[in-house]
C-alpha cells in the first residue's frame, strides 16, 4: 500500500501540468509542484487558501461553477474541458485550459491546468496578421481596379486617338507612292517604303496592345476542342501568306484540350507565326504539333527547325516588348508570346519554352483536363 501512494505520489508530481486534487466544494487538497509554480503558492498556502475558485477571473467563474456542479449530477451531459483566465499570486492573468475528472466513487475530481497563454498570444498575432493581410489585399485589389481602368482608357486612347493619325499617314503615303513614285527618285521610294512599312508596323503593334488588354475582358467560353484543327487551319491560313515558301508541317498526337477556341485559336496564331517567321532562312521549314494527354493536364506544343535561341534568356521570351532578335533581321512587336501566356494562364495552364541558337525552339503549353472558367 505504502508503494502505491508512493507511486501515485511520484506520478502526481511529474506530471508535465499543473494538477491539484479538490473535494466536492472545491476545496483544494493536494496541488503538484507545477500548480503551485503557475499559482504562486506553496502547498501549505494552497490549502489553507481552500478553494481553486480563488484563482479564477469573476467573468468566468459563474460558467465554471454551473458547469463544475452539473457535472456532479449527470457526468455524461457536461464538458470536462473549459478554458478560463488564471489569476496567479502576483496579480497575472494566464490562459488556461482547465481538464475535471471525477474520482468516481468519492466526492474527489483532478483538475488539470494547462497554460496555454503564448498560444493564445499566437493566435492572436496571427489573427492580427491576417487581417492587416486582408487588409493589404483590399487596398491592392483596388489599386489593381484602378490600373485596369487606366489601361482601359490608355487601350481606348490607342485604338481611336493614335490609329486615325497613323491610317493617315498610310493613306497618303500609299497615293504619294501610287501617284508621284515614277517621278520620284531612288532614294525617295526608299523614304516612302519606309514610311509604309514603320506604319504597317505600328499598326500590328497596336492591334496585339489591344489584344493583350482586351483579354481579362473577354468573355470565356468552355468548349471541347479538336487542338489539332485548330492548328491545321490557322496554319494553312499562314500558308497563304507565305506562298512562296516550302513547308514540312506536321501533326503529331494532339489530344483534344478543354477551354475558348478563339483564345487557344489566337494561341496557335501567334506560335506558328513564330514558327512561320523564325523558319524563313531554311530551305524547307519543319513545323510540328503535338502533345501528350495527362491525368490532370494535356500538354501541347509547336517545334520548329528556326533560329532558336539562347535558353538562358527562357525566362524573358514571355514578357511583353521583350525581342531576342533584331527587328532588322525578323520583324514583330514583342508581343505575341505575352498575349500567349496571358491567355494560358486564364486557362489554368502553364507555359514554358525549350531553345538552341541555330537548331530551332519548342514552345509548350498546357490545359487543365477541367478547365477553369476564366
Amino acid at each position: 500500500m505504502e508503494k502505491s501512494d508512493e507511486l501515485y505520489r511520484t506520478v502526481f508530481e511529474n506530471t508535465g501540468t499543473a494538477t491539484i486534487i479538490s473535494e466536492g466544494d472545491t476545496t483544494i487538497s493536494l496541488a503538484n509542484m507545477q500548480f503551485q509554480r503557475l499559482s504562486g503558492y506553496s502547498n501549505d498556502e494552497l490549502q489553507s487558501k481552500k478553494s481553486w475558485t480563488e484563482f479564477v477571473a469573476k467573468d468566468d467563474l459563474e460558467k465554471m461553477l454551473h458547469y463544475h456542479n452539473l457535472r456532479r449530477i449527470d457526468p455524461a451531459s457536461t464538458p470536462n474541458n473549459y478554458e478560463i483566465r488564471f489569476v496567479t499570486r502576483q496579480g497575472d492573468i494566464r490562459n488556461i485550459y482547465i481538464t475535471v475528472d471525477l474520482v468516481h466513487g468519492t466526492q474527489k475530481s483532478v483538475l488539470s491546468f494547462m497554460d496555454i497563454t503564448e498560444l493564445k498570444k499566437a493566435e492572436s498575432e496571427i489573427r492580427h496578421l491576417n487581417e492587416d493581410l486582408e487588409k493589404r489585399v483590399r487596398q491592392r485589389t483596388v489599386q489593381l481596379e484602378s490600373s485596369n481602368k487606366e489601361l482601359e482608357a490608355f487601350s481606348y486612347s490607342v485604338s481611336h486617338d493614335l490609329r486615325t493619325p497613323l491610317i493617315s499617314i498610310e493613306g497618303f503615303s500609299r497615293k504619294l507612292s501610287e501617284k508621284y513614285g515614277k517621278n520620284l527618285d531612288e532614294k525617295a521610294q526608299m523614304y516612302l517604303s519606309t514610311i509604309l512599312k514603320s506604319t504597317k508596323q505600328m499598326n500590328q503593334l497596336i492591334n496585339d496592345l489591344l489584344t493583350l488588354s482586351r483579354l481579362k475582358r473577354k468573355d470565356f467560353e468552355v468548349e471541347d476542342m479538336d487542338m489539332g484543327m485548330i492548328a491545321q487551319e490557322v496554319f494553312e491560313e499562314l500558308k497563304m501568306i507565305n506562298s512562296g515558301r516550302k513547308f514540312n508541317f506536321l501533326i503529331n498526337n494532339a489530344p483534344h484540350g478543354t477551354g475558348d477556341p478563339s483564345m487557344i485559336r489566337e494561341v496557335f496564331l501567334n506560335l506558328l507565326s513564330n514558327a512561320v517567321k523564325f523558319t524563313k532562312h531554311q530551305d524547307i521549314a519543319n513545323i510540328e504539333v503535338g502533345g501528350e494527354a495527362g491525368k490532370e493536364e494535356n500538354m501541347f506544343f509547336v517545334r520548329d527547325n528556326g533560329a532558336g535561341f539562347d535558353m538562358e534568356q527562357a525566362e524573358r521570351i514571355f514578357e511583353a516588348f521583350q525581342r531576342l532578335h533584331s527587328n532588322s533581321e525578323y520583324e514583330g512587336t514583342g508581343i505575341g508570346l505575352a498575349i500567349v501566356q496571358r491567355i494560358i494562364f486564364r486557362h489554368g495552364g502553364r507555359v514554358w519554352a525549350e531553345g538552341k541558337v541555330g537548331e530551332g525552339a519548342t514552345f509548350y503549353f498546357t490545359l487543365p483536363i477541367k478547365a477553369i472558367h476564366g
